[in-house]
């Protein structure tokens, strides 16, 4: 095998197993809380538990790990190449992707870390800037950049940004969070997540 073929499999095997990784940190995590053992990742992983430090360091990092790669999933519509693309298209992609999350598994995870408050404020205050501060700041820089451009009329890119979020979440989320609400078919999250863009376009569209 050549030298460049050899590291693109090696490349390829470690993010594969890193993604395993975090994927079994997500479900450990909902499932048991963010008490549960690094031994049960490994297991639910198939790692060894040295891997899990040899990779992260410790948990709190491996919590930070899988809280910046779910933020970045949801970021991925604003990146910098968004503003090649209609702003109705991005929004629609962003709230899409706010709405993929919020299944049953998401409630539950947001669930875990909605206890952490009061027992474990740093990594409650890590979640909240690695994840919502962070998409929240994106969703702000590409709406500053639309009204660069002239696509939009914002005065305040900071508030309307929280706003639109605001507005995808509603009373969604709440229900989810509750216990007292069903998962949004495909169909419903369409006509949602247009609803919000539209909404937002008619009160800031240029």
């Amino acid at each position: 095998m050549r030298r460049g073929a050899a590291t693109a499999v090696a490349t390829n095997g470690s993010t594969g197993r890193r993604e395993r990784i975090l994927a079994a940190a997500a479900k450990v995590f909902r499932t048991q809380g963010y008490d549960a053992p690094m031994d049960d990742i490994a297991v639910e992983a198939d790692v060894a538990k040295q891997t899990l430090y040899n990779q992260f360091g410790s948990k709190e990092e491996l919590f930070r790990a899988l809280i910046a790669d779910r933020a970045a999933a949801l970021r991925a519509p604003l990146m910098d190449e968004a503003h090649g693309a209609k702003p109705r298209d991005v929004l629609v992609a962003l709230a899409r992707e706010y709405y993929a999350l919020m299944s049953q598994d998401g409630f539950d995870f947001m669930r875990m870390v909605m206890s952490l408050a009061g027992r474990f404020p740093e990594t409650a205050r890590d979640f909240y800037e690695e994840g919502p501060a962070r998409t929240l700041a994106a969703l702000t820089k590409w709406i500053a950049g639309e009204v660069r451009l002239g696509r939009l009329d914002v005065a305040d890119p900071a508030l309307t940004a929280e706003h639109f979020l605001a507005m995808i979440l509603g009373h969604v989320q709440l229900r989810g969070l509750l216990k007292v609400g069903r998962p949004l078919p495909d169909r419903e999250v369409g006509r949602r997540a247009a609803y919000c863009a539209d909404a937002f376009l008619r009160a800031h569209g240029a």
